[in-house]
């Protein structure tokens, strides 16, 4: 019997016509050393003798695989015509990638989730190496596990707003810390029961401030805003937020180990271009800067944003599926990805 919590936060959501629409894709199973089956989707090149680069686009906190494969605007469709073998995992308790209990923190995503994830995306595709582009926690993951395993089998990494000290600059997060003991006294958050309870309300002025969050309402049309916080989030286990709650401390993201990233990031090999928008409610372009200068030179980070060349801000979901995305953001990923 599945664990009550499920029972709880994952009955059917209402909102269906938000929920519907789908994205072709191919479904692969992989399982964890500790026994948890995760789903991984996969969009292949129109011709597979065609095949350019093989990535892997891993989601970010509380999200799903769905935020790269929209219907509306899929950068896994988009990148899959260009020549690029697309897989998108869900982790656990994420998407398909269900599990019993709501116990895991960051440490399970790196010493569980990502090995089972590679090993398969590699066996499966015959290929040698991965490239990874994570959004927000998806590339906290890229670089904590590159800094951990610098042999591990990763050819190139691109970051979506992601940062290993999120104390530097501006951050919504920080005012979520002085909740802390609250939420303390709970098992998991149900966000993804709140975000799909709204979403028919979003986009319509009502929500700014929980819209603005996740994206720059200016560069993103109101439906898919709606669709986005129907689609594209889950409950989130205290026990993360706890692990993920160590970036605001001085030396940023601690593992359950006492080991802090950034202490190991110089170890990061892997070539790598951090994204960051001008208007991210959750990284600031600072955070992220400070992240690719404590990399090394093998990080470089690009800002998208007004002042930077483009025709609007970006916020935390826009580098994905804001309506300029397409033009300004997902080429630059492809050119890094087949460089």
């Amino acid at each position: 019997m599945r664990h009550k919590i499920h029972q709880i936060f994952d009955r059917p959501r209402p909102w269906k016509k938000l929920r519907a629409g789908r994205t072709p894709a191919e479904v692969y199973t992989v399982r964890t050393g500790d026994g948890v089956t995760l789903k991984l989707r996969r969009v292949r090149p129109p011709s597979f003798g065609a095949v350019k680069a093989t990535a892997m686009l891993l989601h970010g906190l509380g999200a799903n695989h769905k935020g790269y494969h929209f219907p509306e605007r899929s950068m896994a469709m988009w990148l899959a015509e260009r020549g690029i073998d697309v897989w998108m995992p869900d982790l656990r308790g994420h998407g398909d990638s269900r599990v019993e209990r709501f116990d895991w923190c960051i440490d399970d995503y790196l010493e569980k989730d990502i090995p089972a994830i590679l090993d398969g995306i590699r066996r499966f595709s015959g290929t040698d190496e991965v490239h990874w582009v994570g959004h927000s926690m998806g590339g906290i993951l890229l670089m904590a596990y590159g800094a951990l395993r610098p042999q591990a089998p990763i050819a190139r990494g691109i970051t979506l707003a992601s940062a290993l000290d999120y104390g530097v600059g501006e951050s919504s997060f920080a005012a979520l810390l002085a909740l802390r003991p609250v939420l303390e006294r709970m098992v998991a958050v149900p966000f993804g029961s709140l975000t799909h309870l709204l979403a028919p309300a979003m986009g319509r002025g009502a929500t700014r401030p929980l819209e603005s969050f996740n994206v720059w309402p200016s560069n993103i049309e109101p439906e898919l805003v709606r669709a986005l916080h129907a689609r594209c989030f889950h409950t989130i286990p205290i026990s993360l937020l706890r692990s993920l709650a160590t970036t605001f401390e001085p030396g940023g993201l601690c593992l359950q180990s006492g080991v802090r990233i950034l202490e190991a990031a110089p170890k990061f090999e892997v070539p790598i271009r951090m994204f960051a928008g001008t208007r991210d409610a959750q990284v600031s372009v600072e955070a992220v800067e400070l992240t690719a200068q404590l990399i090394g030179d093998n990080a470089e980070p690009v800002v998208c944003g007004l002042d930077y060349g483009h025709e609007d801000h970006y916020g935390h979901w826009d580098l994905l599926i804001g309506k300029r995305a397409q033009r300004e953001v997902w080429p630059q990923i492809y050119e890094w990805l087949v460089h």
